[in-house]
C-alpha cells in the first residue's frame, strides 16, 4: 500500500472507530481492517497509532 493511502486509511479508521457503533459493521470488521494495516510495509512507522486503534476496536467488542 502506498504511503499516502496507508496514512489516509489510518486517519479514517481512527476517526470512525472512535465513534463507531456496533451497527452496521461489527467489531470483527474493524479488527480485520486494523489487522490489514499491521501487515503493510509502513506499519512499523505507525506502531503506536495502530496499537491505540487496536485497543479501541477491542473495546467495541465489550
Amino acid at each position: 500500500m502506498h504511503h499516502h493511502l496507508f496514512e489516509r486509511e489510518l486517519v479514517h479508521l481512527e476517526r470512525v472507530v472512535a465513534c463507531a457503533p456496533k451497527e452496521p459493521f461489527s467489531p470483527t470488521y474493524w479488527r480485520d481492517r486494523v489487522e490489514h494495516l499491521k501487515s503493510c510495509p509502513h506499519a512499523p512507522l505507525y506502531h503506536s497509532r495502530i496499537a491505540r486503534l487496536s485497543e479501541r476496536v477491542a473495546q467495541l467488542s465489550g
